[in-house]
């Protein structure tokens, strides 16, 4: 009997510490539905759950960071494949036009909250080099804590490394 209670003692401990940790994922469940970008959103105003990084302009991010490299479009979609690979996020979409634009968009899920992030980049060709759009953005909060331009710049800095060895 004291067994019993044992095993009873511990699988009601073990629901208490979970507890908090499954009404989370219940909450994205409902509340962080799947979605699929088309085309390049644009942070709201005042939102800290989004960066933008594009020559039409910055959201959170340095306006220094260059928006044109100087590298064709197939090496710039091979980093971005690459980082999406390395950084092992989910993808979503990819269109390709062989020497047209590229646009694609990945999911970053957070380890252990499971938190989804949507990242959307898109490149053009402008003569031999590319210009980019970056955007990252949490689907839940009101707050990042700095995740997405972070995020952004790890991505800028891979894909203007092509830049270096073009």
């Amino acid at each position: 009997m004291a067994e019993r209670s044992r095993r009873k003692t511990l699988a009601l401990t073990a629901l208490l510490v979970l507890s908090p940790w499954l009404l989370v994922q219940g909450w994205i469940l409902v509340d962080a539905r799947p979605v699929t970008h088309t085309s390049m959103p644009t942070c709201p105003d005042n939102m800290m759950n989004c960066a933008s990084l594009s020559p039409s302009g910055t959201y959170r991010m340095d306006a220094a960071l260059l928006t044109t490299i100087e590298a064709n479009i197939s090496e710039v979609w091979a980093a971005w494949t690459t980082w999406v690979e390395e950084e092992g996020l989910d993808e979503v979409l990819e269109e390709v036009d062989d020497d047209g634009p590229r646009f694609g968009h990945a999911v970053a899920v957070t380890p252990f909250w499971r938190f989804p992030d949507d990242i959307v980049v898109q490149f053009e060709p402008v003569g031999e080099d590319t210009t980019i759009a970056l955007y990252s953005s949490s689907r839940l909060g009101y707050s990042d804590l700095g995740v997405n331009p972070e995020r952004l710049e790890d991505l800028h800095s891979a894909l203007v490394s092509v830049q270096a060895t073009s």
